[in-house]
């Protein structure tokens, strides 16, 4: 068990035992869930809109972005594999 203490900023420390255990690296993102009395760091997925995240200026969230780009690489696919079954 690690101790830790909240900053004046609102951030917690996450030790480097800890962070190497679980192989995070820098500016890594988490999920932060409350479930009761507890605080839940998750690790969030990697994706697409989040690599290019300060390249583009984004009006909508991420996570529907990431759908976006998704579905549109589902139609990509499978419009490729129309073609070339009528070939």
């Amino acid at each position: 068990m690690a101790l830790s203490k909240i900053d004046k900023t609102g951030r917690v420390y996450i030790p480097g035992d800890l962070r190497e255990a679980l192989g995070m690296s820098p500016n890594e993102v988490l999920e932060v869930n409350v479930e009761g009395e507890r605080i839940i760091l998750e690790r969030k997925k990697s994706s697409v809109a989040m690599k290019g995240r300060g390249l583009f200026k984004l009006k909508r969230r991420v996570e529907d972005v990431d759908v976006e780009i998704r579905e549109g690489s589902l139609k990509t696919v499978a419009r490729e594999l129309r073609e070339i079954r009528r070939r």
